[in-house]
């Protein structure tokens, strides 16, 4: 409606296709199979051309709807009718308050009635007369016989992409070799247009007197291009521009003389042409990948941003080049070496011989003297990749000139070189009876391969050297995942130590190897980490060795990264671009031995704040969010007191959660911490109960309630008040704190011990509950689940990078199968009744198998089997059923509304409550979750309430680290305007 006849759709066509903007095209390590050419990731390719037929549709349609709301019935009618457009008042900011672009948008049609507001006629190009029709026909006898042609001709810059028909017919007739050098000959005078030598082939050569418009030599393919300025001009060329910008872009072979400085993105994408120029402007050789490029001059800022191949040389006259270059990827160095200082000169003769440069001839006449002034530009990638070819070149030669010629009767005196090389001078001599073979050959088929005992066992050195050859761009490609092993079954069930054992720090190395440091990274998206983890960035430093640095990253976004590297189900790694068609990779694993690292080196040492703002916080409940909360605000400068009905702090993490799984010193190792920091912690206070809410409200500046989803969903059946049915919690709860009191010697938990159990429930605290079981010593664990088994790989309605909803064997259901010899679980039963003794004691329970089918709705309905009904016996029920919402006595203390979900209710996005002062943070706003978003919700809510407490400027950061600032309008608009929140 702008004016626009044509558009394109980009990448998303691609995307339709499986493309998920990595931006990582310049690699060639597309995990998807599409901007790449490496057979095996093309391999991965799972799109079809009906994605994108569909797609089209789909915009079709949009477009036909949107068209007719505003009553066109073509594009055409479309085109131009910028009136038809209204300006969304609500979406100004002070910044645009008073900007009109009405004037700019006026259609053409009302200022000159009866203009054209689309294409009316055809456009006619005059291909007809362009100047690569001359170079055709005179090329003909070289086209056809080969023989030389000499082509002289005056350019203007409305001559576009001379050069490329021609060198399609030269491609056309002789494939890639296309002909000998210099072949076909093309003088030009004039100023060149775009494109000059666009896709140039071997045998062409263009020589330019003049100067030409941008994208000189793109896509150079072989051809020579020689630009140089008007022999009778009086101007020094190596201080003016004599190209325009992004010249030889994407070239891949070739060569290029410039006389002159070429304009800005000099070489970028580069992968094969070789070029000398006098100078350039900003971003040369930007995303170079092959080539060499010589500078006899100055060059502009970020110089070889981006560069992974091919080597630079640049004259640095005023030893100015080293603040200019982008040194993130590349190493600036001296030119020593030989071969490459003859090859830096004979491309500065070069120049001079085609261009007659008075730069290259002054350099070259002082060549010795120069030679220490210039700076060779390398990428540590590139120089590794020549370096292991030189080295194995080098080992190739040796194994070749050390062949024994002469064979001996008895053993060789010198290896041979190869099996084959052996089996041909075998062929020359006597041959050997296979019941006499010999030493050598027996020793190849029957030997297996055994490891040198010094290779085994080597230092850490060694370790650390080895681990610095890991392939980080194609890690994901070489190297497997590695997760956490667990101890095994039948022996960690004696004790409640951790399950898991973690990675050395170099199975460490090759896991962040597999990180592919996407563009995009999903793993730290929406659907991936709650809490916006920087997680590409701290899998690099660990890679690199920089653990302190890496755990500085992590702490910036994650409190307690010992708690979610330990219990979070990672949904970081469900996100994984990696996970589309390979294991993703081990996050969770990397996260944890972070922080692990960070306390055994003893950095996690107590920082307390250094200014205390005066303001008092209470926070109710210590479990993930309350603590979160706490952490920041006491960061902020508050005072912050945490309350908890329990006798030890840590809510959900301490009592909530066994032992196997969150070891309870590392809970109080973080208290301890956090305590030492100056947060006050009290435990053995119900809120609500033992003391009075609005109490606790007056004597604090802010309230923040942080009580969890502790409401559990009962199942309301026959007999439920039978002796030997609790909920799951009451029974991992009372098991904990009897194992930490007494070590289970006090007798006040529920005791498994030779008992049938069942879980009613699964999710991690079912399975919390077989393993606790297990532990207990029960007859039989049974785990009773209503919804069908999941499917192993993502169904067509979870598509990555969604939660995979698959089939999961965790910790318990392994122990479970390994002393009874099969998976507890039980898909699609319901139970129906609980059975009783004469005694009122449970016995067992009466169950019936069920079908899930979807409706006409497509809604899934339930639907009991005739004939299936099994009793099962049981002397334990635990119900993992989930839970309903938060306990409602500070809440209806307070006067806190609730939504129809009994959850505390807050705006969209916001913690706070409909009373002053009150905040909510944690499930008992969102509803059960986990603690990753536990964690997410506590420090929301304290950037919220710090910056309520300090009139609206927070000191605290939001997602992914990033700390806002407040805009501030102009005095004038105080009044009016409310502070805008910007993300820095």
């Amino acid at each position: 409606m702008l004016g626009a006849e044509e558009w394109g759709f980009a990448t998303t066509p691609l995307i339709a296709m499986g493309c998920i903007m990595m931006r990582k095209c310049h690699l060639n390590t597309c995990p998807v199979g599409i901007a790449t050419q490496d057979p095996q990731l093309r391999a991965k390719f799972a799109g079809q051309p009906e994605q994108v037929i569909n797609f089209f549709y789909y915009i079709a349609e949009d477009l036909r709807a949107i068209m007719a709301k505003l009553g066109f019935r073509t594009i055409n009618e479309m085109v131009g009718r910028a009136d038809m457009l209204k300006v969304n008042e609500k979406l100004r900011t002070p910044k645009t308050a008073h900007l009109d672009l009405s004037a700019v948008l006026t259609p053409a049609w009302q200022m000159r009635p009866g203009a054209a507001t689309h294409r009316v006629r055809a456009q006619d190009h005059k291909l007809y007369i362009r100047l690569d029709n001359k170079f055709i026909d005179e090329s003909e006898p070289a086209l056809t016989k080969g023989l030389p042609v000499h082509i002289e001709c005056d350019v203007t810059n409305t001559d576009r992409a001379l050069g490329t028909s021609l060198s399609y017919r030269v491609s056309k007739l002789y494939g890639e070799e296309g002909l000998p050098r210099d072949t076909i000959h093309i003088n030009m005078k004039g100023s060149a247009g775009q494109s000059l030598g666009a896709f140039l082939a071997p045998g062409i050569t263009i020589e330019l007197e003049g100067d030409a418009n941008d994208y000189v030599g793109k896509g150079l393919s072989g051809g020579r291009l020689i630009v140089y300025p008007p022999k009778q001009s009086t101007f020094k060329a190596e201080e003016n521009i004599i190209i325009g910008n992004v010249c030889l872009y994407g070239a891949t072979s070739g060569e290029a003389f410039f006389r002159g400085i070429a304009a800005e993105r000099f070489a970028v994408r580069n992968s094969g042409a070789r070029a000398v120029v006098e100078g350039t402007g900003d971003h040369g050789c930007e995303y170079m990948t092959g080539g060499r490029v010589v500078v006899l001059g100055t060059t502009g800022r970020n110089f070889a941003a981006g560069m992974s191949g091919g080597i630079a040389y640049v004259l640095d006259t005023a030893h100015t080049f080293a603040s200019k270059v982008n040194q993130e990827m590349v190493e600036l160095g001296k030119v020593i070496d030989p071969r490459e200082i003859a090859e830096l000169r004979g491309m500065i003769e070069d120049h001079r011989h085609f261009t007659g440069s008075e730069v290259a001839d002054r350099v070259l006449h002082d060549f010795h003297h120069l030679l220490p002034l210039f700076v060779r530009v390398m990428p540590f990638d590139y120089k590794r990749v020549l370096e292991e070819e030189a080295i194995k070149a080098k080992e190739e030669k040796m194994r070749q000139s050390v062949i024994d010629l002469v064979p001996s009767r008895t053993a060789s005196q010198i290896d041979l070189a190869s099996g084959e090389i052996e089996e041909v001078l075998r062929a020359k001599d006597t041959p050997v009876p296979s019941v006499h073979p010999s030493r050598s050959a027996s020793k190849h088929r029957l030997e297996a391969s055994v490891v040198d005992m010094e290779d085994s066992l080597v230092d850490d050195a060694t370790t650390k050297q080895r681990a610095q050859k890991l392939d980080k761009t194609r890690g994901f490609m070489k190297y497997k995942r590695l997760t956490e092993t667990y101890r095994p079954p039948r022996k960690r069930v004696k004790d409640w130590k951790e399950i898991s054992t973690r990675l050395t720090e170099s199975e460490l190395n090759y896991q962040s190897a597999r990180c592919m440091d996407c563009g995009v990274p999903f793993c730290q998206s929406d659907s991936g980490c709650p809490i916006s983890n920087v997680i590409p960035k701290w899998n690099d430093l660990v890679f690199k060795g920089q653990w302190q640095d890496a755990l500085n990253r992590l702490l910036l976004t994650n409190n307690f990264p010992e708690f979610t590297g330990r219990v979070c189900p990672a949904p970081c790694e469900g996100a994984c671009v990696l996970g589309i068609n390979e294991q993703p990779v081990g996050i969770k694993s990397i996260e944890c031995a972070i922080i692990d690292k960070g306390f055994e080196m003893g950095w996690m040492q107590p920082n307390p704040p250094r200014f205390r703002t005066g303001k008092r916080v209470a926070i109710i409940g210590s479990g993930p969010s309350g603590l979160a909360c706490a952490d920041q605000l006491n960061k902020a400068g508050h005072y912050v007191t945490v309350y908890d009905r329990n006798d030890r702090m840590g809510g959900l993490l301490m009592y909530g959660i066994p032992n196997m799984k969150l070891d309870k010193a590392i809970v109080q190792r973080r208290l301890d911490l956090m305590a030492a920091e100056g947060v006050t912690f009290v435990p053995n206070t119900h809120v609500g109960r033992d003391l009075d809410p609005n109490q606790l409200k007056a004597e604090n500046d802010a309230v923040i309630v942080c009580t969890g989803a502790t409401w559990p969903r009962d199942l309301r059946i026959p007999n439920r008040q039978a002796d030997g049915i609790h909920f799951a919690m009451e029974y991992l709860q009372l098991n904990t704190k009897s194992l930490l009191d007494s070590e289970l010697q006090d007798s006040t938990y529920i005791n498994s011990k030779g008992k049938d159990v069942i879980v009613i429930g699964g999710g991690d605290t079912g399975n919390d509950c077989i393993g606790t079981s297990m532990r207990h010593g029960a007859k039989s664990v049974v785990n009773f689940e209503l919804l069908p088994k999941p499917s192993a790989a993502r169904g067509r309605d979870n598509p990555w990078p969604q939660w995979p909803r698959i089939f999961r064997t965790d910790y318990g259901h392994t122990e479970v199968a390994a002393h009874f010899g099969n998976d507890p679980r039980e898909y699609c039963i319901s139970t129906k009744d609980f059975v009783v003794d004469e005694e009122g004691k449970l016995k067992g329970l009466n169950t019936v198998r069920v079908e899930w089918t979807k409706d006409s709705g497509g809604r899934w309905k339930m639907e009991e089997i005739p004939g299936s009904e099994k009793f099962f016996p049981a002397q334990l029920v635990f119900l993992a059923l989930g839970f309903l919402g938060p306990e409602s006595d500070v809440i209806k203390s307070l006067g806190v509304n609730q939504d129809a979900r009994s959850n505390i209710q807050t705006p969209h996005k916001r913690y706070s409550t409909n009373v002053e002062g009150v905040f909510a943070a944690g499930d008992c706003r969102r509803g059960q979750s986990l603690i990753v978003w536990g964690i997410h919700e506590g420090r929301g809510a304290a950037a919220e309430v710090d910056a309520w407490l300090m009139n609206g400027a927070t000191r605290l950061p939001a997602a992914g680290g990033i700390k806002k600032r407040v805009f501030i309008p102009p005095a004038s608009n105080l009044t009016k305007s409310k502070p805008v929140e910007v993300a820095v």
